[in-house]
């Protein structure tokens, strides 16, 4: 009996864990499961996962890829192009390195939902790219 209970308090202490990376390989991993594809090359990346038993985190990473990677990422995602204009930002603390400027096309999940700050943004004329993601945060 006292081993079960060990050892359903350690299994609760390491769900419990936090996670946090500013590797943009660990990143992208944590996010999405696997390695970046080769169409992508990381350029920077940041991730924080809750230790909250629910799924709980924030991402930020920018990368390199080209049109066609992209358009897909859109249709799987069903993003649509931001029209709601820059708020998205007003409740999150951004990394010095991500700076888009007025060349980014940005998209989002559903840019009518005030709790939905996801973003993703796309610069056609060279090909990087930020993700904003978060989740239940």
């Amino acid at each position: 009996m006292k081993r079960i209970i060990s050892l359903g308090i350690l299994t609760l202490f390491v769900s419990c864990m936090s996670t946090k990376t500013n590797d943009a390989e660990e990143a992208f991993r944590y996010w999405s499961g696997s390695k970046s594809p080769k169409e992508i090359k990381l350029i920077k990346g940041e991730y924080y996962q809750s230790g909250h038993f629910t799924l709980e985190y924030e991402l930020f990473l920018k990368f390199k890829t080209n049109k066609k990677w992209f358009k897909e990422f859109v249709r799987q995602n069903n993003l649509e192009i931001d029209t709601t204009g820059n708020n998205w930002s007003r409740f999150t603390e951004l990394p010095n390195w991500f700076k888009t400027n007025d060349d980014y096309i940005i998209y989002a999940k559903d840019q009518h939902d005030d709790f939905e700050r996801s973003r993703y943004f796309l610069n056609p004329k060279n090909g990087i790219c930020y993700i904003y993601e978060t989740v239940g945060m």
